[in-house]
């Protein structure tokens, strides 16, 4: 049974959600070379996930090597 602060509580506080907020970065297209680095890699955006909206940068960093 659910007291009356219970009920109370609930509409003063909201409930917590098991989404987490993260950032990762995503390759921009296919491995290049990088003339001002003189190294191979990928360009590369960073991406943010906060209260389950994404948005991402532009593919302004560079990450060497190929994997």
């Amino acid at each position: 049974m659910i007291s009356l602060m219970d009920k109370v509580l609930d509409r003063l506080v909201p409930r917590a959600t098991a989404s987490a907020d993260t950032s990762y970065y995503k390759n921009c297209g296919a491995c290049s070379y990088f003339e001002a680095a003189q190294a191979v890699g990928h360009w590369q955006k960073l991406c943010h996930i906060v209260g389950g909206t994404t948005g991402c940068t532009g593919c302004i960093y560079f990450s060497v090597g190929c994997a």
